[in-house]
């Protein structure tokens, strides 16, 4: 579990550039409706000040099924999107496929044990399949995850699992994706299938992919800057 602590060592550098940012707190929303209405707002510029800005569109892992889900949900007949504001979006670490079914079945397991158990948190072991060998115990990776399960405790993380379980498969819809697509995966990331991000590339007609080989699932973790210096990258030639 993630609170807006993930995107820390990000923000300094969009600061730098000027680039402001809105940060959507998922992990507080109490159910699948209220997590795609703080994207909408979000969208709709009601926490910024200025409400005409262009939107680009930033989801991690299940944000970004998230942000594509806002995006397909929000689609008139002829592909373009309702609301202008979203010129592009950016998925990091995230299937357009939803959970697979491997990963279904270990969370409907999860939620059953810990609505009986009390919750002891996430483990080492656990954390190990999200990052790169040798960064479970670094304090800014490791360290600041199972930092921030220990914060959001178990009520969250049942709320979570419960709400996200059943997610669509948006692949065969890619196609439909009139925006530009900055798309970010990592080589060795044991949580999404490399053949999952290929393929969204593949069938979104304007995107552009870059594959992190040094990394796990973590990437906003593992290489804040780097990954701050693609998403720049790629606004600046929209």
């Amino acid at each position: 579990m993630c609170d807006n602590r993930l995107w820390n060592r990000m923000l300094p550098v969009f600061g730098k550039a000027n680039i402001l940012v809105d940060q959507v707190p998922i992990h507080q929303a109490a159910n699948k409706n209220s997590m795609r209405e703080m994207i909408a707002s979000s969208v709709r510029g009601e926490n910024l000040q200025d409400q005409k800005l262009p939107v680009d569109l930033l989801g991690f892992s299940m944000g970004g099924y998230l942000a594509l889900d806002y995006y397909f949900r929000t689609l008139v007949s002829d592909g373009h999107n309702l609301n202008h504001q979203v010129r592009s979006l950016v998925i990091v670490c995230s299937s357009a496929k939803g959970l697979g079914e491997k990963e279904r079945i270990r969370r409907i397991q999860m939620l059953d044990l810990m609505s009986k158990h009390a919750y002891a948190g996430i483990s080492p072991s656990r954390i190990a399949k999200f990052v790169s060998p040798g960064l479970v115990d670094d304090p800014e990776v490791g360290g600041l995850m199972a930092a921030m399960d220990k914060d959001l405790g178990k009520d969250v993380l049942l709320t979570q699992f419960s709400t996200t379980l059943d997610r669509e498969n948006f692949m065969l819809g890619l196609k439909e994706i009139r925006a530009p697509v900055l798309i970010v995966g990592a080589e060795a990331d044991q949580m999404v299938r490399t053949t999952d991000i290929y393929c969204m590339h593949e069938r979104i007609k304007d995107s552009k992919l870059v594959m992190f080989e040094d990394v796990g699932h973590m990437v906003p973790l593992e290489a804040p800057e780097r990954l701050a210096t693609t998403v720049l990258d790629f606004m600046s030639g929209l």
